[in-house]
């Protein structure tokens, strides 16, 4: 696996995401990551898609705001 962390954003195709789950995990398959989009499920708790780690890109930039 690529050297990802939990807390890096990395964009998945045109999309951008951040590690919160990493292989051996959540039930997160070998070789695979799970990223956050932003998603919520109906009770409000954060939803993340398990996601090849080929396919994750890590971002270097990002930006904060107030």
């Amino acid at each position: 696996m690529k050297q990802l962390h939990k807390g890096d954003f990395v964009k998945v195709g045109n999309d951008i995401g951040v590690i919160v789950a990493i292989e051996g995990e959540n039930n997160i398959p070998i070789d695979h990551l799970g990223i956050w989009y932003g998603e919520k499920n109906d009770l409000g708790n954060p939803k993340y898609r398990t996601v090849p780690a080929e396919y994750c890109e890590k971002t270097t930039s990002a930006e904060s705001y107030h």
